[in-house]
């Protein structure tokens, strides 16, 4: 039996590339619990004809009480500018900058090509070259099995550049399968009271 209505709005982000299932599992649990869930993919939150794709996410991102966030290999179709971030990457940074509720969550790939980066160097004998490899030195961009600018939005999220005991908000949820997904979700939305709590502190902040 669903739960009452209690009329807290998620947004959910993610791309959509590989992970239509996922997703649609994802909305069927929050809707659930209750809430308004605002994802693209589901075509679920208000649309102005007269703006842009870009601008309409972030209107649902700025509308909403709560986002969710999905770090996954793809890094999406909606880069708008040659060098530019996607509407995926906006939207996460637009939930930052309003400082509502958090939870992002990573796939276990994201996290270990990260560390995989992270331990690798760059040795050209011949011409006395020897540097460490990370995120922002190396391009593998628009690669259908992992892009690096996945790893700098999980950087990102977890605050990587800032020391860690000045780190807030920085929890990011590894998984690997659509159950991880489940078992963290419903362990932080299965009770509306305390997402308004959360939502409470924050707003006092």
């Amino acid at each position: 039996m669903p739960a009452p209505r209690n009329h807290i709005k998620v947004f959910l982000a993610s791309t959509v590339y590989n992970f239509q299932t996922e997703l649609n599992k994802i909305y069927e649990l929050l809707d659930g619990f209750g809430y308004d869930v605002f994802n693209s993919h589901k075509g679920t939150f208000s649309i102005d004809s007269s703006e842009s794709n870009l601008q309409n996410c972030i209107e649902g991102v700025t509308e909403c009480d709560v986002f969710v966030g999905f770090i996954r290999p793809d890094y999406g179709s909606g880069v708008l500018e040659k060098g530019g971030k996607s509407i995926t990457h906006i939207e996460f940074e637009t939930a930052v900058g309003r400082k509502i509720p958090r939870f992002i969550m990573a796939d276990h790939r994201v996290t270990f090509t990260r560390s995989l980066i992270r331990k690798s160097t760059l040795d050209i004998p011949s011409l006395g070259v020897h540097f460490n490899v990370d995120s922002s030195n190396i391009n593998f961009n628009d690669n259908k099995i992992m892009d690096v600018r996945c790893v700098q939005l999980y950087e990102q999220m977890i605050q990587d550049k800032i020391p860690p005991l000045t780190r807030k908000g920085n929890w990011v949820q590894e998984y690997v399968s659509l159950e991880d997904i489940r078992l963290h979700l419903e362990s932080q939305f299965k009770y509306p009271d305390r997402i308004k709590t959360l939502m409470e502190k924050i707003s006092k902040l």
